[in-house]
């Protein structure tokens, strides 16, 4: 499929109530800029399968420390998925099916794994945004109960969390209960195309940049800085009537915002691209 088939189906995927998105399958969709002839159906249906080999090894009841353990078990001792520290800014451990391949990948993605598993067999797993590295939640009416699919699902208390939070966001970081509010299908994605926008952004992959961006957008259509990236990386392509129409919308919305005067000028220089071209 070609780039606009696939946005479509993005639109039509994320457009879903935030509870009835397909993660596993929106989160598969962000790969096919890289992979256009990507088969989605083949990676549900290996995800399908995973979970159907997970469901006998699960305890009955369902006691948490027990279940989690049981996956744990399966996905990072058993199938061998684990965190890649070694190339942690490759693009592939940003790709659910690089990841689901090479059994290797961010904390994100990786949790994005055990999220597709649980919601499979009906476990009341959560994702949990601690700044600079993505966790999963057990949450049940009993207990709350926080691991790291990066670090083979071992399970954080308070300080250990700070410990991550210190390690991949900011040395001095004190403990804040918001970490832990569970968040959903479309924070998620953004989370994960915003690691991708600073990756392209990093290499100077201004097409690729502009797709993830615009993926932003399908997500946030009023997120400001995404806004006015869409115009700079539209100039960058030479794209000026877009990136007009983008710097356009900024101003208006953003008229008192610092870089409105940086932004105003790179609005003209996409006017006058146009009037020479024109």
């Amino acid at each position: 499929m070609n780039y606009n088939t696939w946005r479509l189906y993005f639109e039509r995927v994320t457009g879903m109530p935030e509870a009835e998105i397909n993660l596993a399958e929106a989160a598969l969709i962000l790969a096919a800029d890289e992979y256009p002839d990507l088969d989605v159906s083949r990676y549900l249906a290996q995800l399908d399968a995973m979970a159907q080999a997970l469901l006998p090894r699960l305890p009955t009841p369902r006691e948490p420390h027990a279940a989690i353990a049981a996956l744990n078990a399966y996905l990072f001792r058993e199938l061998k998925f684990y965190g890649d520290r070694e190339n942690y800014y490759d693009p592939r451990n940003s790709y659910l099916n690089d990841v689901l391949m090479r059994r290797k990948g961010l904390p994100i993605t990786l949790s994005v794994v055990v999220l597709a598993l649980a919601q499979r067999l009906c476990l009341p797993l959560v994702g949990v945004g601690l700044p600079g590295h993505f966790c999963v939640k057990w949450q049940d009416a009993g207990c709350e109960i926080v691991f790291d699919p990066f670090h083979g699902g071992e399970i954080l208390d308070q300080a250990s969390m700070q410990t991550r939070v210190r390690e991949t966001f900011h040395p001095h970081a004190e403990f804040e209960a918001a970490w832990l509010e569970p968040v959903g299908a479309k924070y998620i994605l953004i989370r994960m195309l915003n690691n991708l926008k600073a990756l392209f952004v990093q290499r100077q992959e201004i097409r690729r940049a502009h797709q993830v961006v615009d993926k932003l957008l399908i997500l946030d259509p009023r997120a400001g800085n995404e806004i006015r990236d869409m115009g700079v990386l539209s100039l960058q392509l030479g794209a000026y009537q877009q990136a007009a129409i983008y710097f356009e919308r900024y101003l208006l919305s953003h008229a008192d915002a610092a870089d409105a005067e940086t932004v105003h000028e790179y609005l003209l220089v996409a006017l006058e691209q146009i009037e020479r071209l024109n």
